[in-house]
């Protein structure tokens, strides 16, 4: 009995620990969104989303499993706008990338790459 509660006292400090380092990962970003288009040779998705942190640089984005880096032209302000492309006929030997993780970015801080998950909003006209 005497040795379980100090167990207990370590395990809660623990998981404490682990839930803060984990939640200081958690970006603020805000008006995420990603728009299907399908053109007569190209198909994909438009994706935008604002980040005020500029200590953390996005380097590639995830959506239903299609992964597309983004560059510095794909910010304008705060906001970054990228074109996924999920099928072409337009760019010679192009080759989609594919991801299993969920919706989301990937960051770059550091010289350390995370993923958070985002919930993108789908635009549908």
């Amino acid at each position: 009995m005497k040795n379980s509660i100090p167990k207990a006292v370590f395990l809660l400090f623990s998981f404490g620990l682990f839930f803060l380092s984990c939640s200081r990962q958690l970006l603020d970003i805000k008006n995420q969104t990603y728009k299907s288009y399908n053109s007569n040779s190209e198909r994909g998705y438009i994706v935008s989303f604002k980040l005020n942190d500029t200590a953390v640089v996005p380097k590639s984005v995830v959506i239903n499993g299609i992964v597309q880096d983004i560059s510095k032209a794909n910010k304008i302000g705060d906001t970054y706008q990228i074109n996924m492309i999920a099928q072409t006929t337009l760019i010679h030997n192009y080759k989609v990338k594919f991801d299993n993780k969920e919706n989301g970015i990937y960051f770059e801080k550091n010289s350390s790459t995370f993923f958070q998950p985002v919930k993108f909003k789908l635009i549908t006209d």
